[in-house]
């Protein structure tokens, strides 16, 4: 067979659907030396060897790829994020790769793609002979919210990309500002479903009554998007010192963060998977987070939970885990055995049999 892999949005620095690309394919090529794999669309700046079937992108929210699928035929076309759009008398298998909804379930908080999810998204998953979820909790809501039938959804959980990233004999970079400092660790995104306003104000509560403890929160991502936990410092300038907002961080110091903390936290409202939760614990680490979505998928018995929307469950979860040494002892020696279970070489092995079900 030819699968034909729709192309992604160029990157200068790889995130989100791209490391899922590069992880999902680079172990899929190892794996399947029967099929052809091309990329449709240029995609020549991601560091996978493969020939790419030319387009013409259109200026739509939905691509239709009629034209090049009949000019270079493909037995597959599987996109792992971007809705497409192609004729059903066309002899082509059409799959999708859906992460999360979080635009339909929090329309006050995303209108501006709610149209996106709600109508393109949703008109190529139906059309979609199967739709891949990256965690059972999306694909519930993937039936709820798109009345699509179970047995065309598939579960294939995210991996680590680059894999070596996590090693233990991997070199990684210190932030020097953050050396000998113990410190929790949260690495996250900035929309409004990531609560960190939340985490700011539940870790504002532990050192109100930890007054000696010299313990720091440290939030990586753009600092410019961080005004609105800016605004709740204010309130508590005393406190507010032990915050510290890094920005973006390079790989190398990323991981010295994971390996340098005293535990990670996570207390989004919602996750698609909750990639970040995997990285903590791919380093031994304890992990604070939510008990809502997909999160406890990820963290299973491995991670101690708290209920996001109540700042009193988020301050008690942080106080457990780091007043009582034992108990973190304990969650950290679970962490590697818990991450073990999600690779991208166990995801290709998945994705390859949903392949296989189309072959002539």
């Amino acid at each position: 067979m030819k699968i034909g892999i729709l192309s992604q949005n160029k990157e200068k620095n790889i995130t989100g659907i791209n490391r899922v690309t590069l992880g999902l394919m680079n172990e899929l090529l190892k794996l399947d030396k029967s099929n052809e794999y091309c990329f449709v669309g240029k995609t020549d700046w991601l560091s996978i060897p493969l020939n790419s079937i030319p387009m013409i992108i259109n200026g739509g929210k939905v691509f239709s790829i009629d034209f090049p699928i009949l000019s270079h035929p493909v037995d597959i076309v599987h996109s792992h994020y971007r809705p497409f759009l192609l004729n059903d008398h066309i002899p082509c298998a059409k799959i999708l790769t859906i992460h999360d909804l979080i635009p339909l379930i929090y329309k006050d908080w995303y209108a501006s793609q709610f149209q996106y999810f709600d109508e393109s998204i949703r008109e190529c998953a139906n059309r979609a002979d199967v739709v891949i979820a990256v965690s059972n909790s999306t694909k519930q809501d993937i039936i709820k919210y798109y009345g699509i039938s179970d047995d065309k959804i598939k579960v294939v959980y995210n991996g680590l990309y680059p894999p070596k990233m996590f090693d233990s004999k991997v070199q990684s970079v210190p932030l020097e500002r953050l050396k000998g400092k113990r410190f929790l660790l949260s690495v996250s995104g900035v929309g409004p479903h990531k609560n960190q306003v939340g985490l700011a104000e539940a870790f504002i509560k532990y050192k109100q009554t930890h007054k000696d403890d010299d313990l720091k929160l440290v939030l990586t991502g753009p600092v410019r998007r961080f005004q609105v936990i800016r605004d709740i410092l204010e309130k508590y300038p005393k406190e507010s010192e032990d915050i510290i907002m890094t920005g973006f961080v390079r790989d190398e110091e990323l991981l010295w963060l994971y390996q340098n903390a005293l535990a990670f936290i996570y207390v989004s409202y919602y996750e698609g998977f909750g990639l970040p939760i995997l990285e903590a614990l791919s380093v031994g680490k304890a992990v604070i987070t939510s008990d809502c979505s997909s999160m406890p998928e990820v963290g299973g018995n491995a991670v101690e939970y708290c209920d996001p929307k109540d700042i009193e469950s988020i301050a008690v979860a942080i106080e457990r885990v780091v007043t009582d040494d034992a108990y973190r002892l304990e969650k950290e020696q679970a962490a590697r055995k818990q991450a073990e279970k999600f690779s991208y070489k166990k995801a290709a092995r998945e994705t390859l049999e949903i392949y296989q079900e189309f072959q002539r």
